[in-house]
């Protein structure tokens, strides 16, 4: 056990000798029936009292995550966490027994908005610690309709962007008590996938943020801005569904287990769309008054060369030419169905225009010059399930778990190892040095360096 002191309390965590970690740290208050629907509100409540941090918590509300369980070493792990909406807790890793202030790295998860938690394996920094003398956090912010429906549409006592709340507090938190942990709060760096590097985009677009972190990772997500009237519809949509299926309950009543299966048939009522429709995810408001373009703090971007490949895995999971038109017009992408007749044209459409594409253009708006790009192509065409580098295949070697390619019935050879330590030392490098250890991407060369 190691323990931590944090203005007169105590938090206990685990030790191997290596490695410290503490988990499950609430870093925002407990939710009632009424506040479930409303920001969260940061935890001040650490003076005084003992936390045990040596055991995950719960996680998030969500439906089945297959990918989950295919990235992972464990039989059913997916399923051995334990559902509940009192989920907002963070996990710290850093090295034993050091007295150096440590670089602090944030993670934001994946998943769509609607999957996805901190204490996932794949999600689990212990390699990266282990190599470099860095903090990393994990942490949980709410998902779904409960993280990202507008419930103010619904009633005016209620928010929109709860999710996106849980976030910011999880931030403060950082801010507030990483010290103790022997982190420094005046080094913190953001790094995301998916649509945590979405909702890091998100917050990039918040001034009053700035205090709390000094430079961003943003992997395979650049955000498709929500606009208050698509939200709005979206939540009456979801309000007709309640007054359907749920005629007697009030919204308050309505358990985690209702609102998951409206919104599944909120799912099937707007079109099947092989997760590319992100519902639920994070609306424009009054605090997002800084354009991309005037972001002034480091960026470094990565998107994976095969990106859709995870969406349209084969023929049989392909969506009708008609209805992959209409997934893609709903982000402005305008196409031909002659254009998307088959699986591997469906798949190239999505890595160009959901990924590349917005990712280069990110880039391109941002005035500063300390941007990075990079490419991971890492591959292997005769393995089962390496053919290519798809969306969130990069996250393995972020994190050191190449256990879990060899669960996945591929054997690992030191190139590999050499691909994830060189990714690892680029990731300290950054969060360190608040810059890439090679040339930054310019408007006229466009530098794109090569993991592979």
């Amino acid at each position: 056990m190691v323990e931590v002191k944090v203005k007169g309390g105590t938090i206990k965590g685990i030790s191997d000798g290596q490695i410290d970690s503490f988990l499950g740290i609430p870093y925002a208050q407990p939710f009632n029936t009424a506040s479930r629907f409303k920001h969260s509100q940061l935890n001040h409540g650490i003076g005084n009292s003992n936390i045990d941090a040596r055991k995950v918590q719960s996680i998030p509300p969500q439906p089945y995550n297959a990918l989950e369980d295919f990235f992972s070493t464990q039989q059913n792990g997916f399923n051995s966490f334990i559902q509940n909406e009192n989920c907002l807790y963070l996990n710290i890793w850093r090295k034993s027994c050091s007295n150096k202030i440590k670089p602090v790295v944030v993670y934001f998860y994946g998943g769509g908005f609607t999957q996805g938690h901190g204490t996932a394996e794949l999600y689990n920094p212990y390699h990266i610690v282990e190599k470099e003398d860095i903090i990393v956090i994990t942490f949980n912010y709410r998902l779904g309709a409960l993280g990202f429906l507008d419930w103010s549409a619904l009633n005016p006592q209620f928010d929109y962007n709860n999710g996106l709340s849980d976030q910011m507090n999880a931030l403060k938190w950082v801010h507030h008590y990483i010290e103790y942990f022997g982190g420094d709060p005046n080094n913190v760096t953001l790094m995301g996938q998916s649509a945590g590097s979405m909702s890091i985009h998100a917050l990039m677009q918040v001034p009053e943020l700035d205090t709390y972190y000094h430079k961003v990772m943003l992997l395979s997500g650049a955000l498709f801005n929500e606009t208050k009237e698509n939200a709005q519809l979206k939540a009456n949509q979801f309000s007709t569904l309640i007054n359907t299926y749920y005629p007697g309950k009030s919204l308050e009543s309505l358990t985690h287990e209702d609102i998951l299966h409206l919104m599944d048939l909120h799912e099937s009522e707007r079109g099947k769309s092989r997760s590319l429709d992100l519902i639920y995810r994070p609306i424009q408001s009054s605090i997002m008054t800084r354009t991309i373009d005037d972001f002034p703090k480091p960026v470094f971007m990565n998107f994976t060369s095969s990106e859709g490949d995870i969406y349209i895995e084969n023929e049989s999971r392909t969506l009708s030419p008609s209805r992959f038109v209409e997934v893609m017009k709903l982000y402005d992408i305008e196409i031909s169905k002659n254009h998307a007749q088959t699986a591997q044209q469906q798949r190239e459409l999505i890595t160009q225009y959901y990924f590349k594409e917005p990712t280069i253009d990110l880039l391109q708006h941002i005035h500063t010059p300390h941007k990075w790009l990079a490419r991971f192509d890492w591959c292997h065409p005769n393995s089962t399930h390496f053919k290519t580098a798809y969306h969130i295949l990069d996250i393995v070697f972020w994190f050191g778990h190449l256990d879990i390619l060899t669960t996945n019935q591929y054997d690992i050879i030191k190139s590999d190892i050499d691909l994830s330590q060189r990714m690892i030392s680029d990731l300290a490098y950054f969060a360190r040095y608040s810059e890439m250890p090679w040339s930054p991407y310019q408007r006229d060369t466009q530098f794109t360096f090569i993991y592979k």
